[in-house]
């Protein structure tokens, strides 16, 4: 088996397992036919040997006829995919019709020194031939019926040496052969059309793969180049404007241009997103306005956007706005820490909800020995519940302050 330039296994080459099973069935009907006739020549050979023929010109007539229709047959066979149900139609009369016919050609003594002398074989190939082209219950059992008929009727012009039985056998023998064979045949394109489903299923499913994998190369590689882009401005723009915005010897001594650095270096640390799926929108271009302000004050935010909705009702942006900005002021303010981490994006499930998070690593406090102050409950609580939203804050002395800022709730 080979494989594919991208080391995947490839799948073996189609095969049409209908075409195979017609070329399958073409192969038993032609030569059972053609069995069938050699039976009915050697026939011929011992009829006229033991002097069999009462009627030679009856006798004659019926196996040129069936001759001429085998000569007609055959061809047709072989040549078309599918046995039209007009052939098999005349195939099944000109059999019962010969069935029929033949035994009022032939003396007494004919069925009991020829082993078979009438055409059965013929019967046989002619049930069998309809159940494998059909695969039909109803064509199966109307071809079985019409023959034995026809083999009932061959029975009355010598009933003392033809019993019942005899030809119940007979019957018997063909309709049990064309019955297996039906089954057969139904089963074996029932298992086609299973595998062919299964085939289309795997072709799908690696077609959803390789959608899946060229997407998660596009994803890595635009996360490769985010983080190139990320790294240029942190060694370079990023570096020099922190420096100057800092109080250390590389510090302006002007404090707007320290501020204006400082504005500077934040913008770009939350334009450069650092996930695959991280996007300027309003939202997130709103957020790093947010921390513009506390950047004034010393504290330098870690921006993380992901998967977030290209458009939002302002109303909302502007509640995650001025919500998250009140969160970094109280950083700034009461954290004493001068890092702080907001991230926003869109958790999927159980349906799509914004969550913008503000982190620190600050002293932190105690919820139930400090009531929450009008920035947490009008600022933040009262203003995301005002446009559908949610707001909860977590802290802990000593392991800083997380705020969760939630919508729809």
């Amino acid at each position: 088996m080979d494989s594919e330039p991208n080391g995947d296994v490839a799948l073996p080459r189609a095969v049409d397992l209908h075409q195979q099973i017609r070329a399958i069935t073409t192969g038993v009907i032609l030569l059972s036919r053609v069995g069938a006739l050699v039976m009915v020549g050697l026939s011929i050979a011992s009829l006229a040997q033991a002097d069999g023929y009462a009627n030679r010109l009856l006798a004659m007539a019926t196996y040129l006829a069936v001759a001429l229709w085998s000569a007609v047959f055959l061809p047709v066979v072989a040549v078309r995919e599918s046995i039209p149900g007009g052939v098999l139609t005349a195939d099944i009369a000109v059999t019962a019709v010969a069935v029929a016919v033949l035994p009022w050609a032939l003396h007494d003594d004919a069925f009991a020194t020829v082993a078979v002398p009438d055409f059965e074989p013929v019967g046989v190939s002619a049930a069998v031939t309809v159940a494998l082209a059909t695969a039909s219950v109803r064509a199966t059992t109307a071809g079985c019926l019409t023959l034995a008929v026809a083999f009932a009727l061959a029975q009355w012009p010598a009933s003392d040496r033809a019993d019942v039985a005899s030809t119940a056998n007979i019957i018997g023998w063909q309709v049990v052969t064309a019955a297996c064979c039906c089954l057969f045949i139904r089963r074996l394109r029932a298992l086609a059309d299973a595998v062919d489903a299964a085939t289309e299923q795997v072709a799908a499913a690696r077609e959803r793969l390789a959608v899946r994998r060229g997407e998660a190369e596009e994803r890595m590689r635009h996360f490769h180049e985010q983080l190139r882009r990320h790294r240029a401005l942190h060694d370079g723009p990023l570096r020099l404007l922190t420096a100057i915005s800092g109080p250390g010897p590389a510090g302006h001594p002007d404090p707007r241009v320290r501020s204006q650095a400082a504005i500077s270096a934040n913008v770009l640390r939350g334009t450069t997103p650092d996930h695959p799926d991280g996007t300027l929108t309003e939202l997130s271009l709103a957020l790093v306005e947010a921390g513009n302000d506390s950047a004034l004050q010393g504290l330098r935010v870690e921006y993380h956007f992901a998967n977030l909705p290209d458009e939002l009702p302002a109303p909302v942006v502007h509640a995650f706005r001025h919500a998250a900005g009140e969160a970094l002021a109280n950083v700034a303010v009461h954290a004493g820490s001068t890092r702080a981490r907001l991230t926003a994006l869109t958790d999927r499930r159980p349906s799509p909800t914004v969550t913008v998070a503000v982190v620190d690593q600050g002293k932190g406090f105690d919820p139930d020995a400090t009531p929450p102050g009008y920035g947490i409950r009008h600022s933040i609580t009262a203003r995301m519940r005002e446009v559908g939203g949610t707001a909860t804050v977590d802290s802990y002395p000593g392991q800083g302050t997380r705020v969760d800022l939630r919508w729809p709730a």
